[in-house]
């Protein structure tokens, strides 16, 4: 097994493949904490692992006693759930669970739209088709298996979160794991190198300005003790206007700076007595709790929305840089001077490598036609126009510290909580009662 897939943690791999053959002999592989392991779901595991080029080094043994025990350790991890009474919403299992749909329907859009109009029908009903021939399922049944294994990730996250949290590597922790897993990080295939300029439509400052003397007003309504939640229902153009303005708790980071520098002047029940600018908008900010790790905050969000002027001074904007510059040193010149993305502004645009099917999906159309040393057209993707262009592309390519740092960061930081959970599992697994009953 090499080291760096290693990485991907065993508490992430799923009880049962979506694709796994249901006709198997049932019985008890093991009783973890009460909780039991179906011979089954160990099988549908082993037939998954031993398709990796992992099992390929091991016996039939050695493949079988290394699943069963990264299933035992799945099991000891749920079982803190209990224990540290964690508790996993509905609500958010089906936004993951709606979420993985549209990415398994972005990602088949070719197929679905042959589908349709080779057989006459919607895209629900292609997409129905797409699952029951794949998978053997109907989209009920396809949706409740998804639901049941989404459930279990994010119940294994939150106990991640809790006990392990996300650790920044240092640069010495990063460059002593490339050195010792360069051999084994794996390459990138059809990859591109890419850079961009962006460019954000900003409303004139007449809006602005308009915009605020509105916040301003409602800050006034409250000062005259009208209800907060009440003015945020009403006026708010957030989601969260719903739910009086609620956003939650965030910790702190999260937010954008000037909001969050707001909520620590503060006091809990008290809310801004000027509104805060932020790319959004003006709010009125409210602390409604606070924790060791966060904050939870309401706001009411006066949106300041560009005129159509403004998007075409834009445009104008960015097609007059398509077509002036001609060099990578022009390029980089000019996203240093005028782009607004602050973490590639600084070293020219450059976003770095990316393996086409892992691009974003906003990228992939703009960059499809490109030679290397072109540029694309401008694109609007969130409220900017960007350019991008092709600096390099490879079919194969070794990933290095100096191109490739940030992902290299990545993968030292899974490779240190990995770590760091393997130790609590190991005490953990003392902590309750494991019998191991499949002798085969």
């Amino acid at each position: 097994m090499t080291r760096v897939k290693n990485l991907v943690c065993f508490v992430c791999l799923l009880a049962a493949s979506l694709c796994a053959a249901p006709a198997l002999m049932e019985g008890i592989a093991a009783v973890v904490d009460g909780k039991p392991i179906m011979r089954s779901e160990f099988l549908n595991s082993l037939y998954q692992f031993q398709d990796t080029p992992e099992a390929a080094a091991m016996t039939e043994q050695q493949q079988k006693e290394y699943v069963l025990d990264q299933m035992i350790e799945e099991k000891v991890l749920l079982s803190r759930i209990d224990r540290d009474s964690i508790v996993v919403t509905d609500a958010e299992v089906d936004q993951r669970v709606n979420a993985h749909l549209e990415q398994v329907k972005y990602g088949n859009q070719e197929y679905l739209a042959n589908t349709m109009k080779v057989y006459g029908l919607n895209e629900q009903e292609a997409f129905a088709k797409m699952i029951r021939e794949g998978v053997g399922l109907d989209t009920v049944q396809y949706r409740a298996r998804l639901s049941k294994q989404m459930r279990q990730h994010v119940e294994q996250l939150k106990v991640r979160q809790r006990y392990v949290g996300s650790i920044n590597p240092t640069k010495k922790d990063v460059e002593e794991f490339y050195a010792k897993n360069k051999d084994s990080i794996p390459p990138q295939y059809n990859c591109v190198l890419l850079s961009h300029i962006q460019l954000v439509i900003h409303p004139d400052t007449a809006i602005v300005d308009s915009v605020k003397k509105l916040a301003e007003a409602l800050i006034d309504s409250l000062n005259l003790g009208l209800n907060f939640e009440i003015l945020a229902k009403n006026h708010s153009q957030d989601t969260s206007a719903a739910k009086g303005g609620d956003l939650g708790y965030f910790k702190r980071g999260l937010l954008d700076p000037a909001f969050e520098r707001a909520l620590d002047q503060l006091k809990n029940g008290q809310y801004s007595a000027v509104p805060v600018k932020t790319d959004l908008g003006w709010h009125i900010v409210r602390v409604l709790g606070r924790k060791e790790d966060g904050v939870r905050s309401a706001h009411i969000l006066l949106r300041t929305i560009p005129t159509a002027a403004d998007t075409a001074a834009v445009i104008q904007r960015a097609d007059s840089l398509q077509k002036a510059l001609k060099t990578k040193e022009e390029f980089s010149a000019a996203a240093k001077k005028l782009s607004e993305d602050k973490s590639s502004n600084f070293q020219g645009g450059l976003l770095g490598w990316f393996q086409r099917n892992e691009m974003e999906p906003a990228y992939v159309e703009p960059v499809a036609g490109l030679n290397v040393g072109e540029i694309s057209e401008p694109v609007l993707i969130d409220g900017a126009y960007h350019l991008f262009r092709l600096d390099d592309s490879r079919q194969i390519r070794t990933l290095n510290l100096e191109e490739d740092y940030g992902k290299i960061e990545s993968y030292t930081g899974a490779y240190l909580e990995t770590e760091k959970l393997k130790k609590l599992l190991k005490k953990w697994r003392q902590e309750v009662h494991v019998d191991i009953r499949m002798t085969e």
